[in-house]
């Protein structure tokens, strides 16, 4: 009965080589490679996937430099650079201040919602982040009516296109959300 018992103990170690093939030693060899192999394809992985942001008008991603592809593909001459510049130089006075009230508006808000607040507060919070949200898009319409003023006819045709191209997108986006879910 024993020898039966052995047999059958025998038999389960060899269905995992790991057990009986390996020596200890060699198994907390590979459990750390194994892992950094891993590791090291994940952050590959990562590191490949998102592109580098470069300075400049070349920078595609989100932040600082959104949508600054499009100055690139109107061809500015340097003065219309220097003019824009200027622009947005003369008007960081009323763009900070406005943007800081969107950001602070948006912040209430979602330390309200968080904070399981009461409606009326999150009323009152969704009002105040309405009126943020106007301020600076009226600011930003006198800024895109100025640089449009320094612009060329074959500039404000591309700088049109790019807007229609924009709407659709945002149209489409609309159209998507409106479906009924199934």
């Amino acid at each position: 009965m024993q020898a039966r018992r052995e047999l059958r103990s025998g038999r389960n170690r060899r269905l995992f080589p790991t057990s009986s093939l390996l020596p200890m030693k060699f198994k907390y060899f590979l459990v750390p490679v194994f892992a950094m192999l891993a590791i090291g394809g994940l952050q590959a992985q990562s590191a490949d996937s998102s592109p580098s942001p470069s300075p400049g008008f070349e920078h595609h991603g989100h932040g600082r430099h959104h949508h600054a592809w499009i100055w690139k593909k109107l061809n500015l001459s340097d003065s219309q650079k220097t003019q824009i510049k200027s622009i947005k130089q003369g008007l960081k006075a009323q763009t900070r201040p406005a943007l800081a009230a969107v950001l602070t508006a948006k912040l209430k808000l979602q330390q309200d919602i968080d904070a399981n607040s009461d409606k009326g507060t999150i009323a009152g919070d969704a009002t105040a982040l309405a009126t943020a949200e106007s301020q600076f898009a009226s600011v930003r319409a006198t800024e895109l009516s100025q640089i449009k003023g320094i612009l060329n006819q074959e500039q404000l045709t591309t700088l049109s296109d790019f807007q229609k191209k924009r709407q659709e997108r945002m149209q489409n986006w609309i159209s998507k959300l409106s479906q009924p879910t199934s």
